[in-house]
């Protein structure tokens, strides 16, 4: 319980504190995401036996994804809409593939990661505390950046639960977080999401979400609720092409997924 105590103590603080300094109420919610993220893991962790005895151990991340969203909706009042869902119902066992912007992508996946579905993270969050944990009970892959070795492994390995267990994988095909201070847009997109979508057989899903700029920007130390717009699009089928074509067709993708964010993004306003 000190712990609880201490919490709530410099919460109260950075409250107070917030009231003259704005930046201390932007690390203020910056704790409360954190806290909101440590309370999801930890149910994702506890709801991992329950989740391997149906059979059903990617679905780990479906508990740990709705308990995070449910809750950031109601600590730092951000509430998505969704545009398109019903696609994201009949286009699985696919690949994902969703712009990157923030710490704050957490939420939009909180919101539309389906059920049966893996992720594809840097070797190294395997270590972190809570995430990593439940992230090793749900089976997620982890690679090895630069390991061309590891790249290889995690085709084959992910590829195979795509058809066998018929679930689903989640991609950021920028690899990093895109920031653009001229308006919304995305980075050059890299391979790997088409080329494991091809081995696999399975379509890709591009799912856009809107330009943080208006509810979060670190740079400015801003942070505020608000509605989250995502649009689901129709997915990309790979049959009947060879490997040479799938960089003309990520290209499409991208740029088809660019017109859709410069679309539901609000113009920005200056804080």
């Amino acid at each position: 319980m000190h712990w609880l105590l201490w919490a709530l103590a410099v919460d109260m603080c950075l409250a107070l504190g917030a009231l003259l300094v704005r930046k201390l109420g932007f690390y203020r919610r910056l704790m409360h995401f954190a806290l909101c993220a440590a309370f999801a893991s930890t149910a994702g962790i506890l709801s991992a036996p329950i989740m391997w005895a149906c059979g059903k151990r990617a679905s780990v991340n479906w508990v740990v994804a709705r308990t995070f969203y449910y809750t950031t909706r109601v600590v730092l009042g951000i509430n998505v809409e969704i545009e398109g869902e019903d696609i994201l119902q009949r286009a699985r066992p696919c690949v994902m593939i969703g712009n990157h912007q923030t710490m704050l992508d957490l939420i939009m996946l909180g919101r539309v990661f389906p059920m049966q579905t893996v992720i594809l993270a840097k070797k190294s969050v395997s270590y972190y505390p809570f995430v990593g944990w439940f992230m090793r009970l749900a089976d997620d892959i982890f690679i090895s950046r630069g390991s061309k070795q590891s790249a290889s492994g995690m085709f084959q390995r992910a590829s195979a639960e795509l058809r066998a267990k018929q679930v689903s994988v989640w991609f950021f095909p920028e690899g990093t977080r895109g920031r653009f201070a001229d308006g919304p847009d995305l980075l050059p997109f890299k391979v790997g999401a088409f080329l494991l979508a091809y081995h696999a057989q399975v379509p890709v899903l591009p799912v856009v979400v809107m330009d943080f700029h208006n509810l979060h920007n670190s740079r400015r130390f801003w942070s505020t609720g608000g509605t989250l717009k995502i649009k689901i699009l129709e997915p990309v089928s790979l049959d009947g092409l060879a490997e040479d074509d799938l960089k003309p067709l990520m290209d499409r993708t991208r740029e088809s997924m660019l017109v859709e964010l410069k679309r539901i993004s609000p113009p920005r306003t200056t804080h």
